[in-house]
């Protein structure tokens, strides 16, 4: 589904605001849903099964095993359950943000908001920043899985400073090299020009967007009904 780069930002600051808002485990589960498919129709499949199993265990969780602990610890375990399980709509809606969203159709749409430059120049950085760090991060894994070291949290657990030493100082001076680079690459396209910046890119609002609006405003609805009436 195409939206808006524009809708895109509007439903996730909704979904961020509303998930920690709502009360209901049924509005919770719409709320991961529908960027479940979002997700699913950006031909990220794989991704998109692995944030539902993720969800749906984290709700058991909740449901069946917390119950069964003792006070204290299953106290904890609520929290982490319930708190981690709310941050994955979040999480749902910034991956399909960035797997559909170019930059130069981001900028188009943030210009025509007229943000203050600073906040575009920001977002625009951090939209390239994340897939660029997954591909570094993908490198360094397989490089290091070349000379027999382990990326994974068993590696970090059983040789704590050698996967340090090879794998995460590694990244973070890549972490801070990609930054530059990114920066340097969008003030050489004149990201800081300060007159009336022209784009090939057409951004409008379609029906589909009209839609997304629709169905978010309904949960919206849907939330405080239920907050009002206590439904489960």
């Amino acid at each position: 589904m195409r939206l808006d780069p524009r809708t895109k930002i509007l439903i996730l600051a909704v979904t961020s605001v509303s998930v920690f808002m709502n009360k209901s485990i049924a509005v919770e589960c719409v709320l991961a849903g529908i960027p479940l498919v979002l997700l699913s129709t950006s031909g990220n499949l794989k991704r998109t099964l692995k944030y539902a199993a993720f969800f749906l265990a984290l709700l058991l969780i909740q449901l069946f095993i917390v119950p069964g602990l003792p006070v204290t610890f299953g106290g904890i375990v609520y929290m982490f359950a319930v708190y981690i399980r709310k941050l994955l709509p979040c999480f749902m809606l910034g991956s399909f943000l960035i797997a559909t969203t170019s930059v130069s159709k981001f900028l188009a749409a943030i210009t025509k908001l007229r943000l203050s430059k600073g906040l575009t120049i920001a977002l625009a950085i951090t939209l390239r920043y994340f897939p660029t760090m997954r591909e570094e991060w993908a490198s360094i894994r397989d490089a290091m899985a070349l000379r027999g070291i382990s990326a994974s949290a068993a590696g970090l657990i059983s040789h704590p400073i050698q996967t340090m030493e090879h794998v995460y100082v590694p990244l973070l001076v890549s972490a801070s090299r990609i930054s530059d680079e990114i920066t340097q690459a969008a003030i050489t396209r004149g990201i800081e020009h300060t007159g009336e910046r022209s784009c090939i890119e057409e951004i409008a609002f379609s029906f589909a967007d009209l839609l997304a609006v629709i169905a978010y405003a309904a949960l919206v609805a849907g939330m405080i009904y239920a907050g009002m009436k206590g439904v489960f």
